[in-house]
């Protein structure tokens, strides 16, 4: 079977990992998809050998035979040398980065059955916590893939001039505030932005409403 023709198929969970085995060159993710099938473990496992079909991955093996050009000589058929993978010492250290979330996870599976239930939710949130963690790292993992380096972070808003913004401006500032809220809070990398946003956001709240009492009071 070949990666393509798993994708068309019923999409077999073990079939699908031990042609991954064969074809795959990242050594922690077959150790992950080892643990058996879960809902992560089923999409990086369509998503890599998606990528081997579309590289055109057609064996589930490396060919290696003698041709026999003439009695007297045998040339045998070598691998093409692969150029080294974008950003590859930077991946090395992504993916080893990432281990520790996958030993914690696995271990507060084992855990759940053995604890009090205000235990288990607790590290029921904590493994969810953790899918998004490895989630948002393997799609890190992905752009280095493609460009070579980390992500360019996006820019972070100034801190808006509260007590000298008019009513209007705060309100604006306000919105794009609860804007930028409402996207961080589903990206752990920017936490430290989200809890310095969500501060302003009282500031700001603060100063439109004693804004507000002023014009009512002016009448």
């Amino acid at each position: 079977m070949t990666p393509q023709s798993w994708l068309q198929s019923e999409q077999d969970y073990d079939t699908g990992r031990l042609l991954y085995e064969a074809l795959g060159t990242n050594p922690m993710l077959k150790r992950t998809l080892s643990t058996g099938p879960n809902r992560y473990n089923r999409a990086a496992l369509a998503y890599e050998l998606g990528k081997l079909a579309k590289a055109g991955v057609g064996a589930p093996l490396v060919l290696s035979v003698p041709v026999v050009s003439s009695p007297n000589a045998t040339k045998t058929l070598q691998k093409p040398v692969e150029e080294p993978e974008k950003g590859a010492d930077l991946l090395a250290t992504l993916k080893s980065d990432v281990q520790p979330a996958y030993d914690h996870r696995r271990y507060l599976h084992a855990q759940l059955p053995l604890v009090d239930e205000p235990t288990r939710l607790t590290y029921a949130l904590n493994i969810q916590r953790l899918s998004r963690s490895i989630n948002e790292h393997w799609k890190t993992v992905a752009y280095v893939k493609e460009h070579g380096h980390l992500p360019v972070p996006e820019p972070t808003p100034a801190a808006f001039d509260v007590k000298n913004g008019t009513l209007a401006e705060l309100i604006d500032a306000r919105n794009n505030l609860r804007s930028n809220i409402s996207k961080w809070k589903k990206k752990p990398a920017r936490a430290a932005d989200l809890a310095r946003a969500q501060a302003e956001v009282l500031e700001l709240t603060a100063r439109i409403d004693e804004l507000k009492g002023k014009e009512v009071a002016r009448g």
